[in-house]
Formats: C-alpha cells, sequence, structure tokens
C-alpha cells in the first residue's frame, strides 16, 4: 500500500533532487501534495491512489505484450519499419513502468534511472516507424542523427547521475538553471515535434498514391490516423495534466485509453509492402519535374496527351481495378515520369482523378442501362472499374454533384 507520509515523501536520495519532476512525467507530485493536505482523509484517498497508479501498470504490459506480437510478425511483413514500431512499444514500457514504480514510491532509484534512460529514444524510433512505412523504398541516410539527444543523456547520467547513484557521498556540483529547465521539458517538446513531423510524412503519403494508383483503400494506411490520434490523445493528456490537478489526477486512466486505442490501430493494420503498386511510390512521386520538362516539349506534351486519352478509353483500361500509373504507362509505352508529368500539367489532374472520372462515365452508362436492372450499386462500381462503394460514390458525386441512385431518378424523369 502507498503510505501518504510526509517523512516517506522526503526519502528520494539528492542526487535526484535537480531531477524531481524533470525528465519524467509529472503525474506523480499532484498526488503527493494531496496526501499532504490535511483536509484530505489519508485513509480514503489511498486506496484511489493506488487504482489509479495501477492503470500505469496496464499500460506497461499493454505495450509490452503489443512490442511482442509486433517482433513475432503479427503483420506478416518483417519490414524495417515493424522493428523500429516493435521497438517503440518496448520503450514506451519502460516509461509506464517507471511512472508505476515512482508513484507507489517503490525505491529503486538504479532501476528507474535505468528505466528512465531511454526516454529520449522513444519518439525518434516511432518517427522511423512511420518513415520507413510511408516511404518504404527511400533510405533514411542520416537515421543515427535522431539518437544523438538520446545518446548525450546517456553520457551525462554516466558522467553526473550513476556516480550519485552508487555512492551516496558523492558531492555533485550545481547544475545551472537552464540546464534543468531544458532537460525537464525537453521529452514533451519531443513529442510535439515528431507527432507534427510524422502527421506530415501521413499527409505527403495520401498526396503521392493518388498520383501513382487510381485506388487507395488498401494503401492509404487510414490505420495511421487513428494510430496518430491516439498518440495525440496522450500528448494532449500530458499538457493538461501539467496545468490542471483534476486532469493530472485522472491522467493515468487517460494514458491506458491512448493505449487501447494504439493498440487497436497497430493490430488493425493493412501493411502497404504487400501491395505491387506501392514499390516504387515515393520514388515516381518525389520525381522532378524540371527533368521531365526538359525531355518533352509543348508539342510532344500534346501528342502524348491525346494518345493517352484515345488508348485510355479506346481499350477501357480504366476497367482494370488494380490500375497504376507504371502498367498504364506500360500500356502507352511511354516512361511512367513522363506520363505523369502529361496527366499533372497536359490534363491538369493526378492520376487518381483522371482515372476515375472515366470510371465515372462509364458507370453513368451502366445506370441508365438494362444492365442496371439486375445489379445493385456495389456492381455496378465494379463494372466500372471502381473496387470499392465507398471510392464510388465520392468520384461520381465529385464528378456530377449528385450520388448515384440521385442520377437515375433524374434521369428516369426525364425519359418519362
Amino acid at each position: 500500500m502507498l503510505i501518504c507520509k510526509k517523512e516517506k515523501l522526503s526519502r528520494r536520495p539528492a542526487i535526484r533532487k535537480w531531477l524531481d519532476r524533470g525528465t519524467y512525467m509529472d503525474d506523480v507530485a499532484p498526488f503527493d501534495q494531496l496526501c499532504l493536505n490535511s483536509r484530505y482523509n489519508d485513509n480514503l484517498l489511498r486506496p484511489m491512489i493506488n487504482i489509479l497508479y495501477t492503470f500505469h501498470a496496464f499500460s506497461a504490459g499493454a505495450f509490452l505484450l503489443l512490442g511482442t506480437l509486433i517482433f513475432l510478425g503479427v503483420n506478416h511483413t518483417s519490414s524495417q519499419a515493424d522493428r523500429w514500431l516493435g521497438t517503440w512499444y518496448y520503450l514506451m514500457a519502460c516509461l509506464f513502468t517507471q511512472l508505476f514504480l515512482e508513484g507507489f514510491h517503490i525505491e529503486s532509484e538504479g532501476l528507474i534511472h535505468t528505466l528512465e534512460l531511454p526516454r529520449w529514444a522513444t519518439l525518434p524510433c516511432f518517427y522511423l516507424a512511420v518513415h520507413d512505412m510511408v516511404k518504404p523504398t527511400a533510405k533514411n541516410r542520416y537515421w543515427g542523427l535522431h539518437f544523438v539527444p538520446f545518446l548525450a543523456f546517456v553520457l551525462f547520467s554516466i558522467i553526473y547521475l550513476i556516480p550519485g547513484l552508487s555512492n551516496r557521498h558523492i558531492h555533485l556540483p550545481q547544475l545551472p538553471q537552464w540546464t534543468i529547465f531544458a532537460i525537464k521539458y525537453f521529452f514533451f517538446a519531443q513529442c510535439i515535434f515528431y507527432w507534427i513531423a510524422c502527421y506530415n510524412l501521413f499527409k505527403i503519403h495520401q498526396k503521392n498514391i493518388r498520383q501513382l494508383s487510381s485506388y487507395t483503400e488498401k494503401i492509404n494506411m487510414a490505420w495511421l490516423k487513428y494510430l496518430l490520434i491516439a498518440l495525440l490523445l496522450m500528448i494532449v493528456a500530458r499538457l493538461l495534466a501539467m496545468v490542471h490537478l483534476v486532469f493530472s489526477a485522472v491522467a493515468p486512466i487517460l494514458y491506458f485509453m491512448g493505449t487501447v486505442a494504439l493498440g487497436y490501430a497497430t493490430l488493425t493494420q493493412r501493411s502497404i509492402y504487400t501491395i505491387e503498386s506501392t514499390e516504387n511510390l515515393i520514388n515516381e512521386a518525389q520525381h522532378k519535374k524540371v527533368k521531365a520538362e526538359e525531355r518533352l516539349t509543348a508539342q510532344q506534351v500534346g501528342t502524348l496527351k491525346e494518345k493517352l486519352v484515345q488508348k485510355t478509353t479506346a481499350e477501357k483500361l480504366y476497367l482494370d481495378p488494380a490500375l497504376t500509373l507504371s502498367s498504364l504507362a506500360e500500356h502507352i509505352g511511354i516512361n511512367p515520369h513522363d506520363l505523369s508529368y502529361i496527366i499533372n500539367n497536359g490534363l491538369e489532374k493526378n492520376f487518381y482523378q483522371f482515372i476515375n472520372e472515366l470510371r465515372t462515365e462509364e458507370a453513368k452508362k451502366l445506370l441508365l442501362s438494362e444492365e442496371a436492372k439486375q445489379l445493385d450499386m456495389f456492381g455496378i462500381a465494379i463494372r466500372a472499374g471502381f473496387n470499392s462503394r465507398t471510392t464510388f460514390y465520392a468520384s461520381f458525386k465529385k464528378t456530377t454533384g449528385i450520388t448515384p441512385t440521385e442520377y437515375m431518378k433524374v434521369h428516369s424523369k426525364q425519359s418519362n
């Protein structure tokens, strides 16, 4: 049981005084203040505090399980991204184990500091996981730079902290106030910085796949959006806990809710590595347009644009639900980079819009044909080249301004 006595709370070694509520999360101190406040009944408060801190143990166990599942290959990808993601989960397990131990005032400074050491490597691991997910073919040559703060903290611990933990009679020099401030808030700054960086990577991926694929359902990595939302929930809970005692009191529950959401997003993910069309996703989408402009004159763009439209419509290449930029370029007989330039600048569309507008025109014909009587809307979508009802409805309404059902009603009235 937690002993909420002032004498007990003051037993922390002097070596950690400068770190009190410093590099680790500040979810322990508010409860300490409550315990020391005479207005509260110790016997009533103690069980509640124990229950709340137990949620840190639940979170630690959940992260440990998720990391293990990732390393065991639950997603059947065996990718570098999954190795980074699994490492991130293990580090998050260390973080919440530390919070649990500190919440119960378990005096094991060596263990607590060991759990604290990899703190600044946590968010870099998450960023590198997201980077490798959305850019599976791109090499990140400077990935080691993300771990410079972590290595600096390890070196600082070896020089300044660990000697004090092993010999309490050592009197170390007082650190400058700016150093204490930097260490205290650096992890929180990391959370914000890397979350924004990961969100930008996700948005870039969403934009790129529309340049290269006529469908997005299996490669849009929607699960990553939920992963980012869950992480944002935990960051917001951390921010609120810093400024208000009530939020600090329920922070363990909020963190656990975020952990559950992270687990759901991870276990329901669909890997993009099994989709052939995304093998060269980033390399193609990031190709410089300048190079295409140097190879293609305005006359060449016009000629190839006519050839593209004529061949795509005459052979109905858009009916292939798995059509990609590379496969269409092979049919047309031109370089994929040149084809991308022609679509973007000659037709002023992206690949996704170009193909799905042609599919929408095909769907409009089917909706007014006799076949529509034997097919439901999903059947119409499949016959028109769409591979999902959602994409069919979204593309149809964007092109025509009305839904397929409304389109049928309007034209049935006109015919009558």
